[in-house]
């Protein structure tokens, strides 16, 4: 069977099917969400005894019960498919649905909420991105998320919720929380030059990785040693917005009594200790933000879901073959009327 038709075949009637989702529980609503085959990472005993908390209480009090992915919410500016989303974010809503229907299909007290939230506020000042590509993946994420509610109608809702938006109701916006951050930065600078020299190199390392060097401003003239000093103030302020954004909106929604957040690989938060970290695909540790979606095709025709970071990506790409897809959601934007696929197993 030819390579389009099987892949078409697959998106069609596998990938975007909710019709299948799975319903049984098969134990309590705690142990599906610490279900090994959608963690990627051992967990602490103090995470399941606070979630466990929460969830019985949300349970108990019949609440609205929302689970919360928390993520950067942008296309990393290397996908050959920046600004919008692409196969990896839809991958990623598919994941979440399984993982998250024996719960809401057996949770009929209340509703069920998926709420993606976006911490894109201060990326352009963070990573060197520009607004506009930030507002172009929120706005084809929205889409993606319509397409699934209008297909699951009302089992559950997916969303995506942004920080600059929910600071309205705190009477708070963007220039505040700069304001906010420049008075806490000498303290996290000092914190910072604390940190024994590896952990100092990996947090530079992580703060290069995202930064687009010739992005809003064009440092490409400048030298390693300046561009070192960039990743360093960039991780410096991360680090401190997350306590500044915490500050801001932490009790009231990362500690809602209703909200129950989850991490993907990225790194912990104010309170993110208390938090669970589940996968970002059946098959990949690879946020699906930070990566591109291709398919694995192997001999046997059967199919992998593959989340690939850069470098994965880059060592295969001459090896890609690029498929165009016919499916419902390929008007939401460009990069969904295509997909690489890779013919074998990827040993990765």
């Amino acid at each position: 069977m030819e390579i389009a038709k099987i892949v078409n075949d697959y998106i069609n009637n596998q990938l975007l099917n909710v019709s299948n989702l799975p319903t049984e529980l098969n134990g309590k609503m705690i142990d599906r969400l610490f279900a090994k085959k959608f963690r990627k990472y051992a967990i602490a005993p103090d995470v399941k005894v606070s979630v466990n908390e929460k969830l019985n209480n949300i349970i108990n009090k019949k609440l609205p019960l929302t689970f919360v992915p928390s993520f950067g919410g942008y296309k990393h500016w290397w996908s050959p498919t920046y600004p919008t989303i692409d196969w990896a974010e839809i991958f990623n809503m598919k994941f979440m649905l399984e993982y998250l229907s024996p719960i809401f299909e057996n949770y009929k007290d209340n509703k069920t909420t998926i709420e993606y939230e976006s911490e894109e506020i201060i990326l352009s000042e963070l990573n060197n991105v520009p607004q506009s590509g930030l507002d172009e993946y929120t706005k084809t994420f929205r889409k993606a998320c319509d397409w699934f509610n209008d297909k699951l109608n009302g089992k559950v809702e997916l969303k995506l919720s942004l920080a600059r938006e929910q600071y309205k109701d705190y009477n708070f916006d963007k220039q505040k929380l700069l304001k906010r951050i420049k008075e806490m930065l000498p303290e996290y600078t000092q914190r910072f030059d604390s940190y024994d020299e590896e952990d100092k190199a990996r947090r530079i390392k992580k703060a290069q990785t995202n930064f687009k060097i010739d992005g809003v401003v064009d440092y490409s003239s400048y030298t390693d040693e300046q561009k070192q000093e960039l990743y360093k103030q960039s991780r410096i302020l991360n680090e401190a917005f997350l306590d500044a954004d915490y500050e801001v909106r932490g009790n009231d929604f990362f500690e809602k009594e209703t909200n129950i957040p989850l991490l993907f690989s990225f790194g912990l938060g104010p309170g993110g200790e208390a938090w669970l970290h589940i996968g970002s695909s059946k098959s990949s540790m690879t946020d699906f933000w930070a990566g591109t979606g291709i398919l694995e095709l192997r001999d046997n025709e059967e199919i992998i879901e593959r989340i690939l970071s850069r470098n994965q990506f880059e060592h295969i790409k001459d090896k890609l073959i690029k498929v165009e897809i016919q499916c419902p959601i390929s008007d939401i934007c460009e990069s969904l009327q295509s997909i690489f696929v890779y013919k074998g197993q990827l040993l990765f």
